[in-house]
């Protein structure tokens, strides 16, 4: 009501004093509406947060509750209490992780101590009770012990009697046996060991070994049993669980491959076989298992692919195999086209006959041995002295190519009549016409005989038809015209020569 008459007051600025206006307001609300925090609660606050940054959390802790007993719903102790909860939380996590390393070294007085901290913070912390009845239980077992004759380091967990039997002295004895192979032995003496002292780390390390050793031992006597009695499910299912415990038996790849070979399942199978060759690098096995693989699954080019040996410069397959796979790679999808080519042989045979006897019957045998020496002699270049013999020859076999092959010869020897007569013989075929007729004006012109334009113009003309113009020829046939087109090299205009150079020079 106060607050009201006040606030109306000073909306109708009704003049009245400052200092009264403040003493109500001071009546009406009391003190700890004016000022956010008492002092005394705010002294405490200051206290726990400067041990707070100093990392006392113990400390800071009871200065907080005192600012809490003081003044509980202060905006400051509130924000502050949250703080200092979420430090706490972080702490108490830091001291769990130092008692559990504790606890697995067998340091139990240290790691007592921090559970006992850490319950100060929070009583109902169950992994410390837990562990602190743990911590109880052990030594209770280690006064049994103590009273039995064993002695017992409790920051170590190892224990030894008295006598010459000690635990120690049986561990060893153990780790002897499990040396010479006799693991069996050796696991019986590490359980004796082990209802003694539950906590021996050593022996229960080398017990976890021996127990793996037996179960991996037990998975490949498994494995190879049942491959040999072709029981191949079982082996996929020994082997897979047996590479699950020891991926570092790579050898074992190759058993489920041949397995998934038997079972024709060849993807499962190359997959196996490429593990095994990442880890191993042993082509020589991984390469033969997957070209049978390959072969198997009618890739045949691959299992031709990894049949080969790069180094050798050989197959490493027996020659039926290779034989198989090139049959089936390069003949067996052609087979329609193999059998019409067999069926065609016979006719071949009887055409190519008839054509062998048509040649021969041009060309005595003297004749022939002649021919191949003069093609030789062009070859080489050494044709000189042997210009009549070509003559003769050109007049037995007269076929259109031959005739304009010798006119390069004749022209290029600068015999030029000889040469414009055989270039006039080549222009009845249209393939070497445009080549003729360009050659035939380019000896009329050394000639100077006044009808070469005309040759050119032909030369144009057909080198313009749609004719096929870059026909195969023999490789000396090549170098004559390259040879004869550099030597007779036309300047660029616009004339019928130059025309008809550039376009058998594209086509050369």
């Amino acid at each position: 009501m106060i607050v009201i008459v006040v606030v109306e007051l000073l909306c109708y600025n009704v003049p009245m004093k400052k200092s009264f206006v403040c003493i109500l307001l001071i009546l009406f609300l009391g003190p700890n509406q004016i000022f956010a925090i008492s002092p005394q609660a705010d002294n405490a606050l200051r206290k726990a947060r400067a041990y707070l940054d100093d990392g006392n959390i113990r400390l800071a802790s009871q200065f907080y509750r005192k600012a809490k007993n003081l003044d509980s719903e202060a905006s400051e102790v509130i924000l502050f209490g949250k703080t200092l909860e979420n430090k706490m939380e972080e702490y108490i996590q830091e001291l769990s992780k130092k008692a559990f390393v504790l606890m697995q070294q067998k340091d139990f007085s240290q790691a007592e101590v921090l559970y006992r901290e850490i319950l100060l913070y929070d009583p109902n912390h169950s992994e410390s009770l837990d562990c602190l009845k743990q911590i109880k239980e052990t030594k209770t077992k280690i006064k049994e012990y103590n009273k039995q004759g064993i002695a017992v380091d409790s920051s170590t967990g190892k224990q030894f009697d008295l006598d010459q039997y000690s635990a120690i002295s049986e561990y060893n004895r153990a780790y002897v046996l499990f040396n010479k192979g006799e693991r069996k032995k050796a696991l019986v003496i590490l359980n004796e060991i082990l209802e003694k002292d539950p906590f021996f780390s050593s022996a229960l390390k080398l017990k976890e070994e021996i127990v793996r050793i037996l179960e991996l031992e037990e998975l490949i006597e498994k494995a190879e049993s049942s491959f040999h009695s072709e029981s191949l499910d079982s082996v996929v299912e020994a082997v897979t669980e047996l590479l699950s415990k020891a991926p570092d038996k790579y050898e074992f790849y190759l058993l489920r491959a041949r397995a998934y070979i038997k079972k024709k399942d060849y993807v499962k199978a190359e997959k196996d076989l490429f593990s095994y060759y990442k880890f191993t690098n042993n082509k020589e096995i991984s390469f033969s298992l997957l070209s049978d693989c390959y072969a198997l699954n009618g890739k045949n080019l691959m299992a031709l692919a990894f049949a080969y040996d790069n180094k050798l410069k050989e197959y490493t397959k027996p020659f039926m195999f290779i034989v198989k796979n090139y049959f089936y790679s390069y003949f067996w999808e052609n087979i329609l086209l193999l059998v019409a080519l067999i069926v065609m042989l016979p006719i071949t045979i009887v055409y190519t006959w008839q054509i062998a006897e048509n040649l021969f019957s041009r060309l005595s045998v003297k004749d022939l041995f002649k021919t191949l020496k003069c093609f030789f002699l062009i070859a080489t270049d050494q044709i000189n002295g042997n210009l009549k013999d070509l003559m003769e020859i050109s007049r037995h076999l007269n076929y259109p190519w031959t005739n304009y092959f010798f006119g390069l010869v004749f022209l290029d020897n600068n015999d030029l009549v000889k040469a414009q007569r055989f270039f006039k013989f080549a222009t009845s075929s249209k393939r070497f016409k445009g080549r003729a007729y360009y050659f035939h004006g380019v000896t009329c012109k050394l000639l100077k005989q006044k009808a070469y334009e005309s040759d050119f113009e032909e030369a144009t003309l057909a080198l313009l038809d749609n004719v096929p113009l870059n026909i195969w020829r023999p490789k000396i046939m090549k170098k004559l015209e390259e040879r004869l087109m550099n030597r007779f090299s036309v300047p660029d205009n616009d004339s019928l020569e130059s025309m008809s150079y550039k376009l058998l020079n594209s086509i050369i």
